[in-house]
């Protein structure tokens, strides 16, 4: 225990209420909005725009926490929490009012904006309100929340299904969004550099560029996927122009190609790539191909979720006495052979526990290592920085997990169109359009997970080389840091 106080001590108490409320707000709607999609499909229609209400989301959101990080640092994350909290609730309460589906992608679009930015300052306030001894435990209770909310919120989900319809899963934005701004809106720091903020448009554009073809890209495998990953090349070539010439970009490229931070960010997207590849489709493979009911295959994603939490709050333990880089290289130990045992459970169709055992694995590896990453970011970034080294590391972690999802759901529809010469059927279970399910298509479906658990193991395996890299520099800089240091005689 810090000497300080704990997180929850009267000096803390109220940017604990404030960062915690937000985070578990801004988790109920990742995780609530997937059990009302079928409701919400049948109220307003037009199928297919219903995979945007989850995809204009993330795309925003990835946009916003990039957009942040000048903004924390030149106005201090009490003042861009207000607003942030602002747009998310209000667009949040609007999102029930929505009268058509085109009308709730749009305002999901701006609600996403409003959760990335929730999200970049929830990351720069920890590191900034909290002493070096207590950031590892503060970093373990935000993924404490996440993992809570993450098996609360498709109970809060039903029930307000149940009693209500789909659109009170937005309008409790409201009471909670206003309890986070009264506890937060006064403890909040304020900015750590002299120079006002700096809008910088062209970066912000070249960035949301970057991140929505990548996202086309490997939405579905196909020829065009090439098309698209040249324009993500050419969005990234065009930013390092610009950042070139521009004295305060929107991302500094110290922050995403440089070391400690390349190595840092390249491992973790790669960790939570494999993961979430093989999450975001589990329940599919739990009820079309093994066959589960419906409380089985709901609580079948909690494994990860838990095991992540777990992960989180053992990882800010072992920071005591061990260094971050360590305990990020303990969590690819767990990661990596958690996900080849889930790849093998599937190749030989065992039974759910060996499979769901894998993935708990792989979700105590990724919880060890994303919380000793972020210590060790606040680490290493002056504090005038924090804030856009947060947001470049979180929009870095962001596209693993917005590429891991994506192509984990295209290989599987890959393999799935290769084995039945259409996808229509998974479609259509997706969608929750059609419950039945016949042997070929179960048997597809196993196979195209076992596919993308394959691929998640892969992806996964590309933490170990910048871990290592990023060991190496940080054993160099320590032997040149204490080269440095006067010696007694």
């Amino acid at each position: 225990m810090s000497a300080q106080g704990g997180l929850l001590s009267r000096r803390f108490l109220g940017a604990s209420i404030a960062i915690y409320t937000t985070v578990a707000l801004v988790a109920f709607e990742g995780t609530a909005i997937a059990a009302a999609l079928p409701q919400v499909a049948g109220d307003l229609g037009r199928l297919d725009l219903l995979p945007w209400i989850v995809t204009a989301y993330l795309f925003a959101s990835g946009v916003a926490t990039v957009m942040a990080g000048p903004l924390i640092d030149s106005m201090g994350t009490g003042r861009v929490f207000v607003w942030a909290v602002l747009v998310f609730t209000i667009a949040g309460f609007s999102a029930g009012l929505a009268p058509s589906m085109p009308a709730l992608v749009a305002i999901r679009l701006v609600q996403g904006f409003g959760g990335g930015l929730i999200i970049a300052v929830g990351i720069s306030a920890v590191s900034l309100v909290y002493p070096a001894e207590l950031t590892g435990r503060a970093f373990a209770a935000n993924s404490t929340v996440w993992g809570v909310m993450g098996a609360a919120a498709p109970a809060i989900a039903a029930l307000l299904l149940a009693v209500a319809s789909w659109r009170w899963i937005f309008f409790i934005n409201l009471p909670l969004g206003a309890v986070a701004l009264i506890a937060g809106r006064r403890v909040l720091p304020g900015p750590t550099e002299g120079e006002g903020a700096k809008f910088d448009p062209l970066g912000s554009i070249l960035v949301a560029g970057f991140t929505l073809s990548t996202l086309l890209a490997v939405d579905r495998l196909s020829a065009r996927s090439v098309w698209w990953m040249g324009v993500a090349g050419l969005s990234i070539v065009a930013y390092l122009w610009h950042a070139r010439r521009t004295p305060r970009p929107v991302i500094r490229t110290d922050h995403v190609f440089h070391l400690p931070y390349s190595m840092l960010g390249l491992s973790v997207a790669a960790l939570i790539g494999g993961a979430f590849a093989a999450n975001t489709y589990l329940t599919l493979y739990v009820s079309a191909g093994k066959g589960a009911g419906p409380t089985m295959t709901a609580w079948s994603v909690f494994f990860f979720t838990i095991g992540w939490t777990i992960g989180a709050n053992a990882s800010s333990r072992l920071l005591d006495t061990r260094a971050e880089s360590t305990v990020m290289r303990l969590g690819t130990r767990f990661t990596i052979p958690g996900l080849a045992i889930a790849a093998a459970a599937a190749r030989l169709d065992l039974v759910l526990p060996f499979l769901l055992a894998g993935l708990w694995a792989a979700g105590f590896g990724i919880g060890l290592s994303t919380n000793a990453g972020l210590t060790l970011l606040r680490a290493v970034t002056p504090p005038g920085q924090i804030g856009r080294a947060s947001s470049a590391h979180q929009f870095i972690r962001n596209q693993g997990f917005t590429l891991g999802s994506a192509l984990g759901g295209s290989v599987l529809l890959f393999s799935v169109g290769r084995t039945l010469g259409t996808v229509e059927p998974v479609q259509r279970l997706l969608a929750g359009d059609d419950l039945s399910v016949s042997e070929g298509v179960a048997d597809a479906v196993k196979n195209g997970y076992t596919w993308t658990l394959v691929v998640a193991a892969v992806l996964s395996l590309g933490a170990l080389i910048p871990i290592q890299i990023l060991r190496r520099h940080l054993a160099a800089a320590r032997a040149d840091a204490d080269a440095s240091r006067p010696h007694r005689p």
